[in-house]
């Protein structure tokens, strides 16, 4: 009798177990089950905001599309379009002008650009004039620039400053031979390039430019973000507006979502320091 008395106990023991445990064990694992996963993040930059031409313009800065406006300093439409992009809630950057490795005309960069010769102390005063027209900026990327960029100790100093005053720099790579991640490492900086462009080769079609979107939902799908980069104005357009909307539509109930570039640097800056 003892014996029957022990087995039912434990019986009556182990099913009050399981009917206390349950919920907590069903709970887990439906929130598990329910659990969002997270979704790969692409930036678009859009460069050449504040210019004369405004091709483009308009459409980006009344749409939906949370695009990063890089814009030109001390142009014919800074102000307008800073304070247009702000009111819309856009992320704005600085599209700092540096000189090409080529000879352009000088009207081409504006009134404040970085000279291939100037020194470490005449870059960083221009960048810090450039950086204090435009109020709560979150960064900067490269306006031509296709000679500094191949300048390390110029392009360090643009990484210090960076640093120094809580903004990031986007490596546009505007040349295959930019110096510009090797000074990053210098700086010890967070480094963010540019991924693709979406007029390569001054290919401004709608169909091309979709094309480049594609090509950068697909790096944002393989290594978790991307940067591409368009244009406003001649280099770009009512084309690349047009397209950014239209595909921005069309991957709204992807694995991607279009944001700000801080966000990609916010992911890239915690997966290097986990």
């Amino acid at each position: 009798m003892k014996k029957f008395i022990i087995f039912g106990l434990s019986i009556l023991f182990a099913a009050s177990f399981m009917l206390v445990n349950e919920p907590i064990f069903v709970k887990k694992h439906l929130a598990m089950a329910t659990e969002t996963p997270q979704k790969k993040l692409m930036a678009i930059v859009v460069d050449d905001f504040g210019g004369f031409e405004r091709a483009g313009v308009d459409d980006l800065l009344t749409s939906s599309v949370p695009v990063t406006c890089a814009i030109i300093p001390f142009a014919d439409n800074t102000q307008a379009d800073y304070d247009r992009a702000t009111a819309a809630g856009k992320e704005v950057i600085l599209h700092m002008p540096m000189q090409a490795h080529v000879k352009l005309p000088d009207s081409w960069y504006g009134s404040v650009f970085i000279r291939n010769d100037d020194t470490q102390a005449a870059a960083v005063e221009k960048l810090d004039k450039c950086v204090k027209s435009l109020p709560n900026i979150a960064g900067f990327n490269i306006h031509i620039g296709s000679g500094v960029c191949q300048n390390v100790e110029l392009m360090k100093a643009v990484y210090d400053y960076a640093n120094d005053h809580n903004l990031y720099f986007l490596d546009s790579r505007t040349i295959i031979s930019d110096k510009c991640e090797e000074a990053c490492q210098a700086s010890n900086s967070i480094y963010l390039g540019r991924d693709v462009f979406l007029e390569p080769s001054h290919n401004r079609s709608y169909k091309g430019v979709m094309k480049q979107l594609q090509e950068g939902f697909s790096i944002a799908q393989e290594k978790g973000y991307a940067i591409v980069i368009g244009h406003v104005g001649p280099e770009g357009g009512n084309n690349t507006a047009r397209a950014i909307i239209d595909f921005a539509k069309s991957i709204k109930d992807s694995d991607v979502e279009i944001v700000a570039l801080n966000r990609v640097y916010e992911k890239i800056k915690s997966e290097q320091f986990k």
